[in-house]
């Protein structure tokens, strides 16, 4: 059966019967708009999947893509230390798709809301004539209220700056060839948040790539960014495929995006503490330090990639224009 055949509003109800209402929600799916439980620090974010651009039917399942497209958007929570309460989905899809898939597609969604808890209270589905398209809004609350959000203009000179686990992957080809399951480093937030509260400066996930990133955070705080190629940390299967491809892996560490682990700037004094804790507390999780943070010159906030005491250039961010 397809899109055709059964209907927006039959979509609804199938999909309905399908998805599971959680704390933080009065009223999901079925009325004009959602009814939520009074939230003391709300924290909204958004992103959308364009099929040809973000992802291709032939490189991936409808069940990882859901997971993946529900993973950017609680991956920008959990670097603001907040977790997930509600999604609202709105799916753009075409009229010959089939019902198998759309089913397939939400029951990635559905699986990241019962592994982290929330509701996936609406959203709005459309045809479309061309591409399909996946935008979720994901609303949060952060983990401790007395810290409230982590920001990206929080790092301070001095700082040390940190990252979760491994670069490169993403752009290796790594996470979509051999590991279509989404990850999400919220866990690692919460651990340090609730031991380092006011020793966590400033975060973010990386989803344009690391240098291009980091410079998001030196210019929302005024700061410049050091990184030392020689600290970054590689998986071995990055530098194999690197390897196999005459390519060198530090580009992709440094540039190749969607990598959604956590870039963090925090104090140094606590740094080394930070990262027993998450080996402690994270199965097979590692809190690695790349670099620093420095005062910005007359020149303005900006991001040194330093290789062996010597300037290395590097490749532009992802941009979508």
């Amino acid at each position: 059966m397809n899109l055709s055949e059964l209907g927006e509003f039959g979509l609804i109800a199938d999909l309905q019967n399908r998805l599971f209402t959680r704390t933080g929600v009065q009223l999901g799916i079925g009325d004009d708009a959602a009814v939520l439980s009074a939230l003391q620090c709300p924290i909204v974010t958004c992103d959308a999947l364009v099929e040809g651009i973000h992802f291709r039917r032939d490189w991936t399942t409808p069940r990882a893509l859901g997971r993946k497209a529900m993973a950017v958007n609680i991956s920008d929570l959990a670097a603001m230390g907040a977790e997930p309460v509600a999604a609202f989905v709105s799916l753009a899809a075409g009229p010959n798709d089939s019902v198998e898939w759309i089913r397939e597609l939400y029951a990635g969604f559905e699986s990241m809301a019962h592994e982290y808890r929330f509701t996936i209270a609406g959203g709005d589905t459309v045809k479309s004539l061309g591409a399909t398209m996946i935008s979720v809004t994901l609303i949060g609350e952060v983990y401790n209220r007395e810290r409230g959000p982590v920001l990206r203009s929080g790092a301070q000179a001095g700082d040390m700056l940190m990252v979760t686990n491994t670069l490169g992957d993403s752009a290796a080809g790594l996470a979509l060839l051999f590991n279509d399951e989404a990850q999400v480093r919220q866990a690692e937030m919460r651990a340090l948040l609730n031991d380092f509260p006011n020793d966590w400066h400033a975060a973010l996930d990386l989803s344009d790539g690391l240098v291009g990133d980091a410079a998001h955070m030196a210019k929302r705080s005024g700061v410049s960014i050091e990184i030392n190629v020689e600290k970054l940390p590689i998986s071995p299967a990055c530098r194999e495929v690197a390897q196999a491809l005459g390519i060198d892996p530090v580009d992709w560490a440094l540039s190749g995006g969607e990598d959604y682990e956590l870039l963090v700037a925090v104090n140094p004094e606590r740094a080394e503490e930070m990262a027993e804790i998450i080996e402690d507390y994270c199965d097979d999780e590692t809190l690695t330090v790349i670099g620093r943070c420095t005062a910005a010159n007359e020149d303005g906030p900006q991001v040194i990639v330093q290789q062996n005491g010597v300037s290395r250039s590097t490749q532009s961010a992802w941009s979508h224009f």
